[in-house]
């Protein structure tokens, strides 16, 4: 198994808040509807050119 490397920030009803090495994603339901990264800003979450989104999307795959 991966290492993990995400914290969960927020986890309400619908929406999850999670945070890893530079980037942060809005779960809808469990699903990604947003991110952003410290280097890039916002991102659209079919855009996964970004490294940092990259890698904590695939933590999250991971961990399920």
């Amino acid at each position: 198994m991966a290492a993990v490397h995400h914290n969960t920030v927020f986890k309400g009803t619908a929406y999850t808040i999670v945070e890893g090495e530079g980037a942060e994603v809005l779960l809808l339901e469990g699903r990604p509807i947003a991110a952003t990264c410290a280097e890039h800003g916002s991102h659209q979450i079919g855009d996964l050119s970004c490294p940092r989104v990259w890698r904590l999307l695939e933590d999250l795959t991971y961990d399920l």
